[in-house]
C-alpha cells in the first residue's frame, strides 16, 4: 500500500505532500470497545491497469473488511466509510455524503478527528478548528468520533466540542471503525485530513503549537490537491 510518509509541506500546488505532524498525545484511551478479531483486509485501493492510471474507488471502503494494524491507516489510503449515529443531532451520519466519490456535499477537505471526553488536549483544539472553520467556510468539513465507550461520558464529549464554538456531527464508536482507523494505537486528538477524492494525505497526532501552525497549509494542499496524490518516488535529476 502507498504507506510511504509525506515530505515536507510547500503550500499551494506544490509538487510534494505536507508532513505527518506528530506530538506527544494525551494518555492513550482506556480498551472498553471491545475489539472483534481481526478480519482479512480488503485493499481499498484500486490497482491502476496500466502506468499512468490513477487509482479510484467506487465507495469509501468499508471498515469492517480492514484489519487490525499497529498504528492505524497509513496516510495515502482511502478513508473508510464512517456510518454511525450522530450523537449531537440523533441522525445517521455517512462521510461518503462530504468525500469520496459518491459525495453531494460541498465540502473539499474533510478533518476526521478522534477524541474523548476526558482529554485536555482535544478540548483545546475545538476553537481553533472553529476559527478555521470560518476561514475556509464550506470548503471544510469537520467530524469527530468519540473513543468514550459509556453514553454519559459520550453526551459529554458532544458538549465539550459544542462549547468549543464547533456545531459538528459527534460519532459514536463502533470497534470496527475504531480498528480500521487508529489500530492498536488509540491516543487521542488524532486527526486525518481527507481530499475529496477520500484518500488520507496526512494526519496529525496530538494538538500544540506545532499542529496550529502546518494545519491550515494541509488543509490547503488538501483543497488545491482534489484527485489522488501521486506518492511515487521521483527520479532524482542526474548530476552534470
Amino acid at each position: 500500500m502507498r504507506g510511504v510518509l509525506l515530505a515536507a509541506l510547500l503550500v499551494g500546488c506544490a509538487a510534494q505532500a505536507p508532513p505527518v505532524e506528530e506530538e506527544p498525545a494525551a494518555a492513550e484511551t482506556p480498551e472498553a470497545v471491545a475489539t472483534p478479531a481481526a478480519t482479512p483486509a480488503v485493499e481499498p485501493i484500486a490497482t491502476p491497469a496500466a502506468d499512468g492510471d490513477v487509482p479510484s474507488i467506487a465507495a469509501l471502503p468499508d471498515p469492517a473488511g480492514i484489519a487490525d494494524s499497529p498504528k492505524g491507516l497509513p496516510n495515502g489510503a482511502w478513508a473508510p466509510e464512517l456510518d454511525l449515529l450522530d450523537l449531537a443531532s440523533g441522525s445517521t451520519y455517512r462521510l461518503s455524503e462530504h468525500v469520496g466519490p459518491n459525495a453531494t456535499s460541498n465540502a473539499k477537505v474533510a478533518v476526521v478527528g478522534f477524541a474523548a471526553s476526558w482529554c485536555g488536549r482535544c478540548k483545546l483544539s475545538y476553537p481553533y478548528l472553529a476559527k478555521l472553520q470560518k476561514e475556509f467556510g464550506e470548503d471544510l468539513h469537520v467530524v469527530f468520533v468519540t473513543t468514550d465507550s459509556d453514553e454519559p461520558a459520550m453526551q459529554k464529549e458532544v458538549a465539550a466540542v459544542q462549547a468549543g464554538g464547533l456545531q459538528v456531527p459527534v460519532l459514536k464508536p463502533d470497534a470496527h471503525t475504531l480498528r480500521a482507523w487508529l489500530g492498536q494505537k488509540r491516543n487521542v486528538p488524532h486527526f486525518f485530513i481527507v481530499n475529496r477524492a477520500g484518500e488520507v494525505l496526512v494526519q496529525d497526532r496530538g494538538f500544540g503549537k506545532k499542529v496550529e501552525k502546518v494545519l491550515p497549509g494541509q488543509l490547503r494542499y488538501a483543497i488545491n490537491h482534489p484527485d489522488w496524490v501521486d506518492r511515487s518516488p521521483k527520479p532524482r535529476p542526474s548530476a552534470g
